[in-house]
């Protein structure tokens, strides 16, 4: 496991994306000096300044205040560093319980949007000792030592992968396949690779021990695990750190030679980022060397103790106290807010003082630890923004300025390098996503799901929630949002080609997180949700339309409260929900969609969907097919070697006619794909249908197959492109499992949202020959580039519902945000909150961080969020990968203005 660069802390977009309301520091006795000092003490007049080394400073509120005074304060400070995007490296440390060692926050944090122009940290030490930690993490006792020279390959890989020159040349000795026969194989086994990664990779562990180890000036490695100069290699010794503390690790967290490890690890990992943040020198000729203007802050809250994730921030503010006496340079401004134990303050030996002391201290070299107590009393009142630092910008890069000087060296190195086409390389047979197939190793039977209980929870938690709303009606406006859904399911197999479920979740977390708003902040409408069904797969939708109409026209009679300011919903693309869409046009409802994704559904400027149009779907997985490997390559004999791939060279289009979603995804994709395509229409049900000219016509799934294999015969580089509904794809694998005539060499198959339910229920879960991609519209918990607000939405969807099937699964993000949306235009919508002043509110470029990315939309139509988040899953081991992410997805993501194929910018 590594950390690749550019990695985001667990809470650095959370707390980077709420620059449109900033919070306010506490009105406390001495906030005025406080706040003037921390920006100067952060962006100093006199750059000499940076050498003071400030204290570590805690932020005590009492123990009575709640966790929202904490973030108060937190995201006060924090705002004062960047709004919109870090004018200072900065991060913000939650402490979690999927990352014990808040020091791996710290380090991708900083590294995350780092200011325009300013000195490049690359952590290069960080970097290595977090492959380090990670691997000593997942080594277990009893198995023996992973091995020093082990141990240097796999943390020459991880550093290969972050790119560079080593991974340059990496990926230029080829991938690991079968051995090559002949001279040629001779002379790439034994010359090739050894000019390429086996000479590279001994001369960086050369440069890794000289540096770490045996330099008196900056071998801090050997000074921290007390080696002399002229003892063990670097690899040797951290081999016998991970011997040590393998064991340690291996017992219950809350043993206490379980957390002794995990404090051995800590000061190693923070030695290793202290060393990489020592001020660079101030001067000189170098153009790198002028760069630090400002200092680098570290923000850590501390839960109480004994909660979660407080063993977690008192380790690492630990580990920091301890090192900072012996660091060489500065160091960052560490500021702690929350809960300190009493056992904490004990160890540090902390200095109880006021605000106004403490801000003078924030100048002075005194490493010794500042305990400030916050009363309660000013987080009642309105308190002081603290304004945003504003550290010297440059008008050229330090590359820039450099690149004049290294200008003929460069051009005679590519010079050099343009000239042989020996140093061509080869096209890249990796297949995307892994060779896995779809099959999971664990899991070989579907996931148990119980729909008409699961269902009604959903429905029950609403109803309990509309009560609580009602309750504000007293003394402020409370309205009611309407949101259509499909049929309840009434079979597990309904279940499993419906996302109603995990869309009525979404809106029941976000009803919830409205209402528990509202008792502290007067400005949020609370809102009531009306759930009506619209018959199955939305054929019933024009006829529930107009019933809501009938209602409205009439809406004087009943409670204010009952009055009906907008609607949710619409989670397919169908030509009932496209008539629906028009309908309520015409009456200047608004109306946020959900997943309904086809661009004809735009029936109305009063209608705003959610996710990307099919338009832009169809073009990224065009895209995406014809220029990465993803189907498997024939004639491959070996059967312990890794599987190689290639791009989709043709396409087996199937289509259902008369579905709108479907009819419309295909056109798409037909345009955008450059290949060459066969198109199916296909339908299992008893009504005629005419295929268009060119395409041929399936009306049992035995018959599709049979048509598929076909083209896979006649193309071997063929994907098949699905955007038939989901139940008809389940009865088309499973008569191609039982022909089996031609999966042998494994099906590929590319698709939309529709197939996420199905895929993550197991009902795949034995289909070996199966490599299964479809779109999905949020990042996995897990995936490195998911913003800290789609990991916190994750991790509540999963401790509310943690046997859902679809964790994974887009929908309930989707409808949390979609209602979000709608919620935030009826809070902007004026004190009478009508349906009027709501289109309007959703007009004026509504802006937020949300479950799934970064949401924006435009001030000048009623289209899809700009940039709306797109990812593309491999489902592979019974968990989705993200192999292709596109759109907003975070917001440093949104601010990209080029993302690259096969992302459409």
């Amino acid at each position: 496991m590594s950390w690749p660069e550019g990695h985001q802390s667990a809470d650095e977009v959370r707390s980077a994306n709420n620059s449109v309301e900033p919070s306010s520091f506490p009105d406390d006795a001495g906030a005025d000096y406080f706040i003037r000092e921390y920006r100067t003490a952060v962006n100093p007049a006199r750059r000499d300044l940076l050498e003071n080394k400030p204290p570590l400073l805690i932020l005590a509120t009492s123990a009575e205040s709640p966790e929202s005074h904490t973030h108060r304060v937190l995201e006060a400070l924090r705002w004062a560093l960047g709004p919109e995007h870090k004018r200072v490296p900065h991060t913000v440390l939650y402490a979690e319980g999927d990352v014990p060692l808040l020091t791996v926050q710290a380090g991708a944090g900083l590294g995350f949007d780092i200011p325009r122009r300013s000195t490049p940290d690359r952590f290069p030490h960080f970097w290595l000792m977090a492959d380090v930690v990670a691997q000593i993490q997942e080594r277990r006792p009893g198995g023996g030592g992973l091995g020093a020279r082990k141990l240097r390959d796999h943390v020459y890989r991880q550093r290969a992968e972050r790119g560079g020159l080593p991974g340059l040349l990496w990926h230029m000795g080829g991938t690991d396949t079968a051995p090559i026969g002949g001279v040629r194989g001779f002379f790439v086994g034994l010359v090739w690779h050894s000019l390429t990664r086996t000479l590279p990779r001994w001369i960086w562990a050369r440069r890794q021990n000289r540096r770490l180890v045996r330099s008196k000036r900056s071998g801090w490695l050997g000074k921290h695990l007390n080696a002399t100069a002229g003892g063990a290699p670097v690899f040797e010794l951290l081999d016998q750190v991970g011997a040590r503390q393998s064991p340690r690790l291996s017992l219950e967290p809350s043993h206490p030679r379980h957390k002794e490890g995990l404090a051995a690890l800590e000061l190693l990992l923070l030695r290793a980022l202290l060393e990489d943040l020592r001020k660079p020198a101030v001067g000189r000729l170098l153009p790198k060397r002028r760069r630090r203007v400002a200092r680098p802050v570290l923000l850590v809250e501390i839960p109480p103790e004994g909660a979660p994730g407080a063993d977690a921030a008192e380790r690492f503010l630990r580990a920091f106290h301890t090192l900072q006496a012996g660091l060489d340079g500065p160091g960052p401004l560490v500021i702690a807010v929350g809960h300190p134990s009493g056992s904490l303050q004990a160890d540090l030996g902390v200095e109880r003082t006021n605000l106004r002391r403490a801000s003078s201290l924030l100048h002075s070299s005194n490493p010794r630890p500042v305990v400030v107590p916050l009363e309660d009393e000013p987080f009642e009142r309105p308190g002081l923004q603290i304004p945003p630092v504003q550290p010297r910008k440059f008008t050229m890069g330090w590359r820039a300025v450099t690149a004049v000087e290294l200008a003929a060296l460069t051009t005679v190195l590519v010079g050099g390098a343009l000239a042989p086409a020996f140093w061509e390389t080869p096209p890249d047979t990796r297949c995307v996503g892994g060779d896995r197939p779809a099959a999971a190793g664990s899991q070989t039977e579907r996931v148990e799901v119980r729909p008409t209980k699961w269902y009604q929870d959903a429905l029950a938690r609403i109803d309990r929630q509309n009560g609580e709303a009602e309750k504000y009606a007293k003394d402020r406006a409370v309205r009611t949002v309407v949101l259509f859904e499909s049929a309840p399911p009434t079979s597990a197999d309904d279940t499993i080609f419906d996302g109603s479920i995990p869309e009525l979740r979404g809106v029941g977390m976000w009803q919830q997180r409205l209402i528990e708003d509202a008792a502290s902040d007067s400005s949020r409408v609370p809102l009531r949700v009306e759930v009506r069904q619209a018959g199955a797969g939305f054929h019933g939708a024009v006829r529930a339309v107009r019933d809501l109409i009938q209602q409205v026209e009439q809406e004087d009679s009943g409670e204010e409260y009952e009055r009906i300011v907008g609607v949710l919903g619409f989670a397919q693309s169908t030509k009932e929900t496209q008539e629906a869409v028009k309908e309520l046009g015409r009456i200047g409802m608004p109306v946020v969609g959900t997943t309904a994704t086809a661009d004809e559904m735009q029936q109305s400027d009063s209608y705003w969907p959610f996710t990307p149009a099919n338009s832009t779907e169809a073009g990224i997985e065009a895209a995406f097919a014809a220029h990465s490997p993803l189907v498997a390559k024939q004639g491959q004999t070996d059967p312990h070697a890794p599987v190689e791939c290639v791009p989709a060279g043709h396409a087996v289009i199937v289509r259902t006619p008369d579905d709108l979603y479907s009819e419309s995804l295909a056109d798409k994709f037909q345009q955008a794909f450059k290949g060459g395509e066969t198109v199916i229409s296909f339908r299992q049900d008893s009504q005629p249908f005419v295929s268009q000219a060119g395409t041929q016509k399936a009306t049992t799934a035995d018959q599709l197959v049979g048509q598929v294999c076909q083209a896979l015969k006649a193309e071997p580089d063929t994907a098949v492109f699905w955007t038939a509904r989901a139940k008809d794809f389940t009865a088309f694998i499973r008569a191609m499992d039982t022909n089996g005539t031609c999966i042998e060499n494994d099906l590929t198959v590319l698709g939309g949202n529709e197939l996420t339910n199905v895929a993550l229920t197991g009902q795949f879960a034995d289909k070996d020959w199966l490599r299964l991609y479809h779109s999905a519209h949020r990042l996995p918990e897990e995936d490195h580039r998911a913003s800290a607000k789609t990991k916190e939405f994750v991790r509540q969807y999963n401790g509310q519902y943690p046997q859902d099937p679809w964790r994974q699964d887009g929908h309930s993000a989707v409808s949390y945000d979609a209602f979000h949306v709608l919620s935030r235009a009826v809070d902007n919508a004026g004190s009478t909150v009508r349906r009027e002043s709501v289109l309007t509110a959703l007009r004026n470029n509504i802006t937020f961080d949300g479950a799934t990315g970064f949401i924006s939309f435009s001030e000048f139509s009623s289209g899809p969020p700009k940039r709306k988040t797109l990812v593309i899953l491999r489902q592979s081991d019974g968990e989705p990968t993200a192999v292709v992410a596109c759109g907003a997805y975070s917001q440093k993501a949104a601010k990209e203005k080029h993302q690259g194929a096969p992302c459409v910018d």
